[in-house]
């Protein structure tokens, strides 16, 4: 097989597989954010047949909501359904393959571009929201397709892509300042005084980007009009993750951003990273095509986080997906080097596969919070909770008797999409309640899980690869 077929069958193979990804988990029913980001924007659209633009307070996030407003469209068209809303995902995700596979053959050696291509796709926490009703999906399509379009100065597509981002959510904002400063450092020459040429080339090539920045604009104003508040507000139900923190807690949001890069078998790529570096430093500054790449992740690293890392708890992993991937260009932009021996490279091809896969099988101790979203880890879930509320309804438990968490507090209706609008409330301690639904997969305080395994007994335990639904009874 030649190389240009070879190639092609890669690409086929990463289609495939985000094509399965969608399809085997078709069914799932709103996980996570995309309770409020896919269903609750997508129903309110949907019941009011876009009537009106402002979302109700407690589901409005502050950003444009265009994606509940593309799902509610697609249950016009296509009917409503679990199924509708996952397939929906297909043409972002498609596209996503598309513009990497792009990206791959401008930094990346013909010979190798399918093999590059996988081993970039197959992050954990892409592929998991793959699996998910996720606005982040079209945003890291767009994101990618701004991208190509600097890198071949296709000035309409970046026109598009940078607008279609300020659709998404506030990172899609961000994102486009990076992606402003990355397009001036690719497209422009600084011969003359830096700053003067800088200023300059910032102002003509913004052009590019006011219609975006015009849509903003205009929808914040009448945002504010409508609602007094911009962004978010104190009253917010999310009020509590945009809370200030001090020196220490901005120390440790640094932690957490480290954490972040190297978890769910980002290790791997970073090791790989590691080894050439010290093995091949002199010859990888000397290529001058992967300056654009460093420039590129040290752009993202800086500029991205800055909102995250002064906030509570902002620093979720999928918000950092465009970083994840600039890494993973740059490491295999160096990987797939003519200077990198063939023994070597295939050591770190195992090494990047094999670490990277595993990184969805990591399970933290309960105590550890962790971005279930981000990881397949989290996929046995949607069974565990059905068998947990079959065991209820068997047992002819009442709803109103049986408190959980986030996020299975909404009612089954906005989850499932099944017309039972049963729900569980929200457990706190000085309620009390008869019976807790409690999983791994929710992330509670420490003194409310202490609280609870000293006062509940579990009389139902449903479990699957490292994932678990208990179901507890006061003592």
């Amino acid at each position: 097989m030649n190389v240009k077929s070879s190639n092609t069958v890669y690409f086929i193979i990463a289609n495939l597989l985000v094509f399965l990804i969608i399809v085997v988990n078709k069914n799932n029913g709103f996980f996570w954010d995309t309770i409020q980001l896919a269903s609750g924007h997508g129903n309110f659209y949907y019941n009011d047949n876009f009537s009106k633009l402002i979302l109700p307070t407690e589901l409005d996030s502050g950003h444009i909501p265009a994606f509940g407003m593309y799902l509610a469209l697609m249950w016009k068209i296509f009917g409503k359904s679990i199924q509708v809303s996952h397939l929906s995902m297909l043409p972002f995700a498609f596209g996503i393959v598309w513009q990497l596979n792009i990206l791959c053959r401008r930094f990346i050696s013909e010979k190798y571009i399918g093999i590059a291509l996988i081993l970039i796709l197959i992050d954990a926490s892409l592929m998991s929201q793959t699996t998910l009703v996720s606005p982040d999906v079209p945003l890291i399509f767009f994101f990618l397709l701004a991208l190509n379009s600097v890198f071949n100065n296709r000035k309409a597509l970046l026109v598009i892509s940078i607008f279609c981002l300020f659709l998404t959510s506030m990172r899609g904002m961000m994102l486009s300042i990076c992606i402003l400063l990355l397009d001036i450092y690719v497209n422009y020459s600084f011969k003359k005084s830096i700053t003067k040429c800088y200023i300059q080339s910032l102002l003509k090539r913004s052009i590019l980007y006011l219609p975006a920045l015009l849509l903003f604009i205009a929808f914040s104003t009448y945002h504010y009009q409508q609602t007094g508040w911009i962004g978010y507000h104190k009253n917010s139900p999310w009020a509590d993750c945009f809370e200030r923190v001090d020196w220490k807690g901005f120390v440790r949001n640094i932690f957490f951003l480290g954490w972040r890069l190297i978890d769910f078998g980002r290790i791997g790529v970073w090791i790989v990273f590691v080894l050439l570096f010290f093995k091949y430093k002199s010859l990888i500054f000397k290529d001058n095509k992967k300056h654009v790449l460093y420039f590129l992740f040290a752009v993202l690293l800086l500029l991205l986080p800055l909102n995250m890392l002064w906030a509570t708890n902002l620093m979720g992993h999928r918000y950092l997906i465009p970083i994840y991937l600039s890494f993973s260009f740059l490491s295999a932009s160096i990987l797939f080097s003519d200077y990198v021996n063939r023994p070597f490279r295939c050591m770190l091809i195992i090494i990047w596969f094999v670490v990277s896969l595993s990184g969805n099988l990591w399970i933290y101790p309960d105590k550890i919070s962790k971005g279930w979203d981000s990881t397949l880890a989290h996929l046995p879930y949607y069974n565990l909770r059905q068998a947990a509320i079959n065991y209820l309804d068997t047992n002819n438990v009442d709803f109103k008797d049986v408190d959980t968490f986030f996020p299975n507090y909404y009612s089954l209706d906005d989850i499932d999409f099944n017309n039972d609008k049963r729900y569980f409330d929200n457990y706190i301690i000085e309620n009390n309640s008869e019976y807790i639904i409690y999983s791994n997969i929710f992330n509670v305080d420490d003194n409310v899980y202490d609280y609870m395994f000293n006062n509940y007994e579990s009389i139902k335990r449903f479990e699957k690869n490292g994932v678990f639904i208990l179901i507890m009874k006061l003592k």
